[in-house]
């Protein structure tokens, strides 16, 4: 008996160690950084860091060689600074108005308002924050409007304040006497939690919330509790008529401090020996609670959402903080771009950052490409757009006109534009191919899938319509055109195109289908309605089947 119990005992013990080393082996995996930037970033060559110079040079290249209107990229992997270059005249010095970056800001304030107990939680009433206020077109569904409604743009107030609506809905609010009674006057569009429709007046309510239950405006309570332990002082955020700060955006802040924003939620709230922001918030804001947008699909508290495990904080004219944990990167644009081009620091992030961070460890020292890095960026900073294109434009090409595609698995084979990129992405089946334009548009794709039973080739294209209202959500695809065609192996091919639209963008699809060993192989060119169909077309019919 005795040993039986010594017996179990020890058996006891043994998986109480075993799971003690699985804790601790979980722990040690986790990244604790030797030091915190408070006073700064610490600098190193990106191969130090597992990243290769020649890659981030080729994103300069293009860069330069596009003439983009970016004015910063400032990445930063294993918290040291690998990349920090400006376009002429700025520095690192200069702050840079973060637009709507600022309602990530907002959110984490939230956040830790709900932790240090000045909010109860995101389930609160938005009407039982303003309860000397008396709002017009009341119903059920505004009083249904919670705090969480707010974080995630899905409030169901008819807002209309977005460049959709070319801020009609933010100037009427900005004209109104009171801002706070103005929002809570709108009509209910929808019952709360229905959709995602940006409104910057939500974030606006956030800030005015914030400031009703701590006493402070957001600006004082963010140098108190987030700011000021980050070792943020260079700071302007603006407040309206009442004293509100805007929430919505118009922070003033320099790149490497937006980084810091991006570093903190990279360390799940912690800096230094603090918890600033509850690990549980940062967890929740970064997650899809809500579909939002085709480039970006999903949206969190105030952060938008890419795939795998990437999130970012989004402002207008191109302002990025990216943050991808599973790189260790931290990444940060500042811009001018207009709507057309703002996509473009995300493309650049996928088909250059995160391809150049190859290692998890220091890569072979590679002296020539950290000369040309240094060179690039120097040239970018010193020199004006018309000085520095002028050398530029001297540097041959490297790109071929085409580029193919093989698919040995299915037995196919098609070409694209060399001018687009690749995308590290989640591919969404039956998507198994592709390449994406620096403006987020034109895209190539290539999709596979079994051949539904009995449907005719001529359908194809009543198939792609039926993918886009699955995926997308879009209600209005138009087949314009439909035709049997030829591909040049002699394949009998069925060409189509779409017209849709996404928002307010107008798109244009372009596919070419074929059948093969009970599969249907696509090539699928999609770009803005006035792009060349000639242009679209001649990637779609490049498809060849191995017959």
């Amino acid at each position: 008996m005795e040993g039986t119990m010594i017996k179990n005992i020890l058996h006891l013990l043994v998986i109480i160690l075993a799971v003690l080393l699985l804790c601790n082996f979980g722990m040690a995996k986790e990244v604790v950084p030797d030091y915190w930037p408070t006073q700064g970033w610490r600098t190193s060559d990106p191969e130090s860091q597992g990243m290769k110079s020649k890659i981030l040079v080729n994103m300069l290249d293009m860069i330069l060689k596009k003439d983009l209107d970016i004015h910063n990229v400032l990445v930063i992997r294993n918290g040291y600074i690998v990349l920090d270059a400006y376009s002429f005249p700025r520095d690192s010095d200069r702050k840079h108005n973060i637009f709507s970056c600022s309602k990530s800001v907002t959110s984490a304030l939230i956040g830790i308002a709900i932790d240090k107990g000045f909010i109860k939680d995101s389930d609160q009433p938005v009407l039982d924050f303003f309860p000397k206020l008396v709002p017009k077109n009341l119903d059920a569904n505004k009083k249904a409007m919670t705090l969480e409604h707010l974080l995630t743009m899905t409030p169901g107030l008819k807002c209309r304040d977005s460049y959709q609506y070319h801020y009609s809905g933010l100037n009427k609010m900005k004209g109104s006497s009171d801002w706070v009674q103005y929002m809570i006057n709108l009509p209910m569009a929808e019952a709360p939690g229905t959709r995602f429709e940006y409104c910057n007046g939500a974030t606006f309510l956030l800030s005015a919330i914030l400031q009703e239950q701590t006493g402070m405006n957001a600006l004082s309570f963010a140098r108190k509790y987030l700011f000021g332990p980050l070792g943020i002082s260079d700071v302007v955020w603006p407040s309206n008529p009442q004293g509100i700060t805007l929430g919505y955006g118009r922070i003033y802040m320099r790149p490497r401090d937006m980084a810091k924003i991006g570093y903190l939620y990279l360390k799940n709230g912690v800096w230094g020996n603090k918890q600033i922001i509850s690990s549980q918030w940062v967890k929740t804001s970064t997650s899809k609670h809500v579909f939002a947008t085709l480039m970006f699909p999903g949206y969190g508290y105030q952060w938008w959402i890419a795939d795998q495990g990437i999130y970012m904080a989004v402002g207008h004219q191109g302002q990025f903080i990216f943050v991808v944990p599973e790189k260790d990167l931290i990444v940060v644009f500042t811009s001018g771009l207009s709507i057309e081009d703002f996509y473009i620091p995300f493309v650049l992030l996928h088909s250059y950052i995160i391809s150049a961070a190859e290692s998890s460890r220091p890569l072979p020292e590679n002296p020539e490409g950290e000369k040309e890095l240094k060179s690039l960026t120097t040239l970018w900073q010193t020199k004006t757009p018309w000085d520095r294109r002028k050398i530029v434009e001297k540097k041959p090409s490297q790109r071929s006109k085409l580029e193919g595609y093989v698919n040995n698995e299915y037995g196919f084979s098609a070409k694209y534009d060399a001018e687009l990129l690749s995308v590290r992405s989640q591919l969404i089946p039956p998507v198994v191919f592709r390449r994406i334009g620096l403006r987020g548009l034109p895209v190539f794709a290539v999709m596979v899938d079994d051949i539904p039973l009995k449907m005719a080739l001529e359908n194809t294209g009543k198939y792609m319509i039926d993918f886009y209202k699955k995926i997308f959500k879009i209600h209005d695809p138009k087949l314009s055109k439909q035709k049997l065609i030829k591909l040049s192996d002699g394949t009998e091919a069925n060409y189509f195109e779409i017209s849709w639209r996404y928002q307010s963008v107008k798109i244009l699809t372009v596919g070419v289908f074929a059948y093969q060993n009970n599969k249907m192989i696509g090539a699928v060119a999609v770009g803005m309605i006035g792009t060349s169909v000639k242009y679209l077309a001649n990637m779609a019919k490049s498809l060849r089947l191995n017959n």
